[in-house]
């Protein structure tokens, strides 16, 4: 018989799969069992092939205690965990089959499953990271990035992940809420696992990947749309890093994206927001913190709703005026939304396409990184000026500048 949740992908489903993965002996018994299927093999047969292999040796080695010892294993520690991961089914003989579950038709899987590796140990700890919702999620948001993260902008992209939605209606409390489980328990284990290298004392968080890790194993729901959570790849053109300008889409990425900017700023910070409703509680506190680490911060609008909110929140910041529409695209249906300048060493631009029925924007950006990377001189060229005349009025006091 198979498992009812066979084929399921929830989120329990993959952290009881992941679990039971997460143990070399079950991962054997899986290898076994699969390369036997749909006939299958006995417990019988299976212990003494368990044991056999365990012991690398040949099955007329296995002693009558090494099967005894194999066979009660099978039956009262893997086997249960396999069934309740819905990965086999005992039928009512005794003989033990894989399901239809959808990890044997996944290539990777089954490259994995496909024999013993050197690194056993090594695949114990990843899926045992692996086994837990959060701890993939947090995943999905690092493999986004291509720069650290502060644990506090994580958490945030987390919790709004978690709860599908925009990261501006998450509650501070839930954000620290979700920031203390990062710190004290998954970031440690990720880190451990040699998914992520995680500072603790400048409290940075970057993707440190994997080899047997593959980004469909994360996601418990790979045929929702990646705008739903915000969780979209990033796309690149090929060459070197300093040559790359990456595509990032969806709102949420676009918005983790551009606070990681924001905090990699150490002398000078410029930014634009075209409408009030690209103006997140994370960018007010990346501002704030970037005053506070003494940088300048320049934010320009021609929306004077955006700058009265930004005078309001962050007095320091030098306000500015666009009198020209010196960054609007081609008339092609999409328009400048928000522009992010750190040091003029990394760029951010993202376009808003057609507003949808609920008002949200699609949106895309692109996104440069290095003094000599292509679009990061281009935007040195064309904001340059700019950003030399908005220094030298800001030092007379100046603190709403038309340009």
């Amino acid at each position: 018989m198979s498992n009812p949740d066979a084929g399921g992908r929830s989120p329990r489903s993959r952290d009881e799969v992941f679990d039971a993965l997460a143990d070399s002996v079950r991962r054997e018994i899986l290898r076994i069992v699969h390369g036997r299927s749909p006939s299958g093999v006995s417990t019988t047969d299976l212990a003494f092939e368990l044991a056999a292999v365990t012991a690398d040796s040949p099955l007329a080695s296995v002693t009558d205690d090494d099967h005894q010892r194999a066979l009660v294993d099978c039956q009262h520690r893997h086997l249960p965990a396999l069934v309740d991961a819905g990965l086999v089914a005992e039928t009512g003989d005794g003989t033990v089959v894989t399901t239809d579950h959808w990890v044997f038709d996944d290539s990777e899987f089954d490259a994995t499953f496909a024999g013993r590796t050197d690194d056993e140990t090594d695949l114990d700890a990843l899926f045992g990271a692996l086994a837990d919702s959060r701890r993939r999620t947090i995943l999905i948001v690092l493999g986004n990035q291509y720069h650290p993260l502060s644990t506090e902008t994580l958490a945030r992209d987390v919790a709004a992940r978690e709860a599908e939605t925009a990261e501006r209606d998450v509650s501070q409390e839930r954000a620290e809420q979700v920031l203390t489980s990062l710190v004290h328990v998954h970031l440690p284990h990720l880190n451990d696992a040699g998914l992520v290298t995680y500072d603790l004392e400048t409290g940075s968080v970057s993707y440190k990947g994997h080899p047997s890790l593959r980004t469909d194993w994360l996601d418990s729901d790979p045929e929702r749309p990646q705008s739903a959570t915000g969780s979209a790849p990033v796309e690149s053109t090929d060459g070197d890093s300093s040559d790359e300008v990456r595509t990032v889409r969806g709102r949420e990425s676009i918005v983790t994206t551009g606070q990681s900017l924001c905090e990699s700023a150490e002398e000078e910070l410029f930014m634009m927001f075209t409408t009030t409703g690209l103006l997140e509680e994370g960018c007010f506190r990346r501002i704030e913190d970037a005053i506070d680490r003494g940088v300048d911060v320049y934010v320009g609008s021609r929306d004077p709703r955006v700058r009265e909110i930004i005078r309001d929140r962050a007095p320091e910041v030098v306000l500015w005026e666009p009198q020209l529409d010196w960054l609007n695209l081609p008339p092609n249906g999409e328009s400048v939304g928000r522009l992010v300048f750190a040091d003029r060493k990394a760029v951010l631009l993202g376009t808003l396409g057609t507003p949808a029925a609920d008002g949200e924007y699609d949106e895309t950006a692109l996104v440069g990184e290095g003094p000599d990377n292509g679009f990061v001189v281009l935007m040195r060229q064309l904001l340059g000026s700019r950003l030399d005349h908005l220094d030298t009025l800001s030092e007379t006091g100046q603190s709403e500048i038309p340009l």
